[in-house]
């Protein structure tokens, strides 16, 4: 039951956002996990020298993303020492924040706080930006809900570039210290070189292997294809379990639109060309796709999951959310729960029939249902 009610709440937060009162921020940046403003910011009408939490533990260790919005109804408030979540003036549900990561406080051989080199993503995810960029922002042709560069001149939280040292040294002392890291997750950037982007993806994830104490990279990494598909071979040497090239959206209108930069430089064909060989290559129900969901209409998602599945790769999406400086601002609003839940719900059914598995897990995956659905909790 519990577990139920967590999974509606998240449904709710997605869709609304919520607040904070200024009691419950205590222990945030020492004892518990703030913000990491590696990539993006979607925290409205509050102060950059204000401290949020990055995600918010549910009962049933569900985590759920923050998404401060002003006008939401949600509000995380402080009683007796424990942390709740109120709809409106009604208690709902007991929340907590996830511990700050005792690495981030260390220092690299030159001296860089992992901090900026590395993020924790959901309760058990380490989290690597190679690039901490975007080279179509610096061309005018951003991805339309994106808001990487902004965020980074804003807030100057992360190394834009991160050399293989550096990498290294982070992960080693991350393994070392940290309690439980089971999956990892690394992003590309978007370079307009794809072959250079997939190259220095090849080479983090070989010195990541070395690393982690599994005979494969449990989790994910993001990028664009190759305009050279022969490094795809490549890429499946290092051992990572489930690369993507995620469209975002659905539809080559639509991708031509939304993002303009990756359409000129990587190209909607290209990309589901990219994807039938690379099932090829690391068979099916191992690739992934990640949409925006929001952004096309239910319809049109669906379709796009459906079409996806049957080409052997795993479709998910992260629900939308207005980022402080994307080109689509506050034009769009994040989705309602009845989208949000007939999403999943049809995720879940491709999931089980054609024998595939929700990205990551409930305790990771913050800005998504998939687990969720899968599991029959929404």
């Amino acid at each position: 039951m519990k577990k139920n009610e967590s999974s509606l709440w998240k449904t709710e937060l997605l869709s609304f956002g919520l607040t904070f009162d200024k009691a419950s921020l205590e222990g945030l940046g020492t004892k518990f996990k703030e913000e990491h403003h590696g990539y993006d910011c979607s925290n409205w009408g509050v102060s950059k020298e204000i401290l949020l939490p990055s995600e918010l533990m549910l009962p049933g260790n569900i985590v759920v993303c923050v998404h401060n919005i002003p006008s939401s109804p949600y509000q995380v408030r402080m009683i007796d020492g424990e942390r709740f979540l109120f709809k409106n003036e009604e208690n709902v549900s007991k929340i907590s924040f996830l511990p700050r990561p005792k690495v981030w406080g260390k220092k690299t051989s030159d001296g860089t706080l992992v901090k900026k080199i590395i993020n924790f993503y959901g309760y058990d995810c380490i989290n690597l930006n190679i690039y901490s960029g975007c080279e179509f922002w610096d061309i005018g042709a951003p991805c339309k809900f994106c808001s990487v560069s902004p965020t980074q001149k804003t807030f100057k939280e992360a190394c834009v570039e991160k050399n293989i040292t550096q990498v290294r040294e982070a992960f080693k002392l991350a393994f070392k210290m940290e309690d439980e890291i089971n999956f990892v997750l690394t992003t590309g950037g978007s370079r307009l070189d794809g072959n250079q982007e997939v190259i220095n993806q090849i080479n983090v994830l070989n010195v990541i292997k070395e690393i982690v104490p599994w005979k494969k990279i449990r989790g994910n990494t993001a990028l664009m294809p190759p305009k050279d598909l022969s490094l795809i071979e490549k890429l499946y040497g290092t051992g990572i379990e489930h690369p993507s090239f995620n469209l975002e959206v659905w539809g080559k209108k639509n991708f031509q639109n939304i993002c303009p930069g990756k359409e000129k430089y990587k190209g909607y064909d290209h990309i589901m060309d990219s994807y039938k060989e690379a099932v090829r290559i690391f068979g099916e129900g191992k690739m992934w796709c990640n949409f925006v969901a929001g952004i096309n209409t239910i319809d049109e998602l669906k379709e796009g999951f459906t079409k996806m599945a049957k080409m052997g790769v795993i479709p998910g999406a992260n629900v939308f959310h207005a980022d402080v400086g994307a080109v689509l601002g506050t034009k769009l609003k994040s989705p309602s729960s009845e989208y949000i839940i007939d999403l999943y719900q049809h995720a879940a059914d491709l999931y089980h029939s054609y024998g595939y598995k929700p990205f990551f897990s409930e305790s990771v995956l913050r800005n998504s249902l998939a687990n969720e659905a899968y599991k029959g909790w929404i």
